[in-house]
């Protein structure tokens, strides 16, 4: 297949070559069994950007770019609110997206002839609403490995600084610990997210590549995340699992993949911290890796998407 791929934001130069996560490592997965895999962001310039799976060709003119180097299918990730579905869909070429999250049923969704989404919930949203869906999703596994490294930290929440990761729920569960919140910090609005851990104790760090936030995971005896219902966290949850690394979750219910291998609790700090120190009393030997590698891996994540946008070609 020949497949124009739009991550259709507005990443950073820092964002777009460190993004080595389960998408990005499923896309490489479709350029090594053949498939003619473009990669595309938008930007105020042409530049060809060097990424280490592949070159990403960010454009001004998406549509004009897109349509030149003539695709067979064009696979958006985005939300429903991206500016750049109803150009691409006067292309006249079938498209998908990897649903990125938010409201599922806005003035873009029925622009796409299918949607892949990471969680039951979505999958049956959109089946709702009538739409052709199915579940793509997984980590780089080959990334994200168990490795021999001190563990400094007790907890790690990677994510980012927003409102809805509830960063002082989080901080206030681990208060007194040695704590690790670590993600992209907003400059001009959400600063509150990141000072409250700071005042309560928690480490903070901004965005760091893929390859570092391994080596984190791995210098951290469990991984906490405290996100609520629209606030993502789905591909944190797969890479701990994968670096089996004790979990615990709140009340997302985005996490239904993580059930009966993560500790599950209410949104209270008491009753985080209790499962907290039942970890660090030594009840926190797990391995997860082996169902991810076998469920939710960048394989699997390939062969979805392989599969449902095969048949949009046939």
């Amino acid at each position: 297949m020949r497949i124009a791929f739009l991550w259709d934001w507005s990443p950073t130069y820092e964002q777009t070559i460190t993004w080595q996560d389960g998408l990005s490592r499923a896309l490489l997965e479709l350029l090594d069994r053949g498939h003619d895999v473009q990669i595309y962001v938008p930007g105020l310039e042409d530049a060809l950007i060097r990424h280490p799976y592949f070159d990403i060709i960010q454009s001004i003119n998406l549509k004009e770019r897109i349509g030149d180097d003539k695709p067979e299918v064009i696979l958006h990730f985005a939300d429903m609110t991206r500016p750049n579905a109803k150009p691409l869909k006067e292309l006249g070429i079938p498209m998908a997206i990897c649903f990125a999250g938010g409201e599922p049923v806005t003035y873009n969704t029925y622009d796409f002839d299918h949607i892949f989404v990471e969680s039951l919930i979505y999958k049956e949203a959109f089946k709702k609403a009538d739409c052709s869906v199915s579940i793509a999703f997984g980590t780089n596994t080959e990334l994200f490995t168990p490795i021999e490294q001190p563990r400094v930290f007790d907890t790690i929440f990677p994510g980012t600084f927003a409102a809805w990761k509830r960063h002082d729920l989080y901080a206030q569960a681990t208060r007194g610990l040695k704590s690790l919140a670590v993600g992209w910090m907003y400059q001009d609005h959400e600063q509150e997210c990141w000072e409250e851990c700071i005042r309560m104790g928690t480490t903070v760090l901004p965005h760091v590549s893929a390859e570092a936030l391994h080596y984190l995971y791995a210098a951290s005896r469990m991984c906490v995340i405290t996100s609520q219902s629209n606030g993502g966290s789905q591909r944190t949850v797969l890479e701990a699992m994968a670096m089996n690394l004790p979990l615990i979750v709140t009340d997302s219910d985005k996490f239904d993949y993580a059930t009966g291998y993560a500790y599950q609790c209410e949104p209270e700090p008491e009753e985080i911290r209790s499962y907290i120190n039942a970890i660090l009393d030594g009840d926190g030997d797990t391995n997860t890796r082996d169902y991810i590698l076998n469920n939710w891996s960048h394989i699997q994540y390939a062969d979805a998407l392989e599969a449902g946008l095969s048949k949009l070609l046939s």
